[in-house]
């Protein structure tokens, strides 16, 4: 489970430091999580795999957040509705996630399948969230849902990620209940990607 310990790896500010406490710290948590994300997904008949961050392309600044997405495809996941799993300095996060890679070739697929789960995102429980870019650690109520959607389709660089944050100072993080949540937040999220596949 992840603990204080796994936020703290942010506190390191050089590159090479903060990378390997990353692979040291964090990363063996994120595979623990696969080993049981894996058999769930895999529940809908597709090969899933998991992907961890590898943050290659970074040569001068240290990641602001680290993660572990899931698809099915073993070589990659941006390009598709996924899931991921990330850490930033100050929570820990669960979305459901369609990213910028999928435009221009996927958009007009991807848009009315956005649009058409609106009514399931609005039914999620209360504490769930929205995401315009996984680079970004902010997040909009889903009450916005729809407006991200339309962002989705007219801006370049936006994006739709909807799922559950624990703040680092949470009761969860350290609890044994843990990754129970995250996976019930996992399996309550896995309908919405049904229909976005």
């Amino acid at each position: 489970m992840f603990n204080e310990e796994d936020f703290a790896v942010f506190n390191d500010p050089t590159l090479d430091g903060r990378m390997d406490k990353i692979r040291r710290v964090v990363d063996p948590k994120f595979e623990a999580f696969a080993d049981l994300a894996l058999p769930i997904l895999k529940e809908d008949g597709q090969d899933w795999y998991a992907h961890v961050a590898k943050h290659k392309m970074r040569k001068t600044y240290a990641p602001d957040n680290t993660w572990v997405a899931f698809a099915p495809n073993k070589r990659g996941y941006k390009m598709m509705p996924h899931f991921e799993l990330g850490l930033w300095a100050d929570n820990l996060y669960l979305y459901l996630a369609v990213e910028e890679n999928m435009k221009p070739k996927d958009l007009a697929d991807i848009m009315p399948k956005l649009e058409a789960i609106a009514a399931d995102v609005a039914a999620l429980p209360a504490d769930y969230t929205l995401s315009l870019d996984h680079m970004v650690n902010a997040n909009q109520p889903t009450a916005r849902y729809a407006e991200a959607v339309a962002r989705y389709q007219q801006v370049k660089k936006a994006e739709v990620l909807v799922g559950i944050k624990i703040a680092s100072d949470s009761p969860l993080i350290g609890a044994d209940d843990q990754f129970d949540v995250l996976l019930t937040a996992l399996k309550r999220l896995i309908p919405l990607y049904q229909k976005l596949r």
